[in-house]
């Protein structure tokens, strides 16, 4: 686990260098490639603007004249197709910044949502809300953009205090709503990204086709080897696995923080079509399986019973059993 969370880390400190200044790699490209006089910082890949003008046509000759806003509605749901969520689940400075920085908050001050809501609808709905917002006679301004918000920080890091000195009352509500009320203080740490972002939206649904066609790689669990810990479900940074459990492909991130918790292994990532079988490879029998976990291990060598209780005896899984460890009852001492 320590690997898999040292490798996030290196893909924020990645995500930070190519999409936000004073770096921003990717827009510095656009720049160059398209001759813009604009900054080249994280404005112009953005991710919420392109959303709200595509009911409007009078905006898309903008949207060609600088192509990056055209990297949030085409670019990244094609490749999400096949790749699956790879932006929301390991390049997102903005979403991975409050999950991480997250994990060392108590869980006992944070508010446990996972299994408890479903956030795709959520976030569809957002992504409708903006996308008829001006037919509506209203605008979401990039105050309220976490993207905007983590490039003032990154900014204000190497000596560049501009973006919050100019913050307004809004720009300040939106700070504290993504990074703590739906960020440090929330389970997973990814409110925000979650239920708010449209780019998340939109790639979520890519990659759910992605993954029922057999494209885009998906986590699937295995339900004969899972014991119904619910471990996944608590914590799962994008709330996508249920208490059933079953994992929403248009909820997951792809972060695989699961396939690591998992204290069965009962988790793994495929690529294969939704209705077909998954691939065995590299997997043990269930019988086995069952033999070495903790819980069987704990059945295998009960404690010594006190004087006068019952004794309680225990077995390991027979065949037919479906793996799973058995546990005898009592021997009352009647008729001995």
């Amino acid at each position: 686990m320590r690997a898999h969370l040292l490798r996030r880390v290196v893909a924020l400190l990645v995500g930070i260098g190519l999409f936000y200044a004073p770096l921003a790699l990717l827009p510095r490209l656009l720049v160059l490639a398209t001759g813009s006089p604009l900054i080249a910082d994280t404005h112009r890949i953005c991710l919420r603007m392109p959303f709200e003008w595509a009911l409007q046509p009078w905006m898309y000759r903008t949207m060609v004249e600088q192509p990056g806003y055209l990297i949030a509605p085409l670019l990244l749901p094609v490749l999400a197709l096949v790749t699956g969520p790879l932006l929301c689940g390991w390049l997102c400075p903005a979403g991975a910044l409050t999950e991480l920085l997250g994990r060392l908050v108590p869980d006992r001050l944070k508010l446990s949502v996972g299994g408890r809501l479903d956030p795709t609808p959520v976030r569809l709905g957002v992504l409708a809300g903006m996308m008829l917002s001006p037919w509506l006679g209203g605008y979401v301004c990039c105050t309220f953009c976490n993207f905007t918000m983590m490039q003032n920080l990154v900014s204000a890091a190497f000596g560049d205090l501009t973006g919050l000195v100019a913050w307004s009352s809004f720009g300040i509500v939106t700070f504290v709503v993504w990074f703590f009320a739906l960020g440090l203080l929330v389970e997973g740490g990814r409110g925000w990204c979650n239920l708010l972002c449209p780019a998340g939206a939109v790639i979520g649904l890519a990659s759910a086709l992605g993954a029922r066609v057999g494209l885009a790689p998906r986590i699937r669990i295995d339900h004969e080897a899972c014991v119904g810990c619910g471990t996944c479900t608590t914590r799962c940074p994008a709330w996508a696995i249920s208490t059933e459990p079953e994992v929403n492909p248009a909820a997951c991130n792809l972060c695989r923080d699961c396939l690591f918790l998992c204290p069965e292994g009962a988790i793994r990532q495929v690529r294969t079509r939704r209705t077909g079988r998954a691939p065995d490879r590299g997997r043990r029998p269930v019988d086995e399986q069952a033999r070495v976990s903790g819980a069987a291990r704990q059945l295998a060598e009960p404690p010594q019973s006190a004087p006068g209780r019952p004794e309680w005896r225990s077995q390991l899984p027979t065949p037919g059993t479906a793996g799973r460890p058995i546990l005898a009852l009592p021997r009352c001492g009647l008729g001995e």
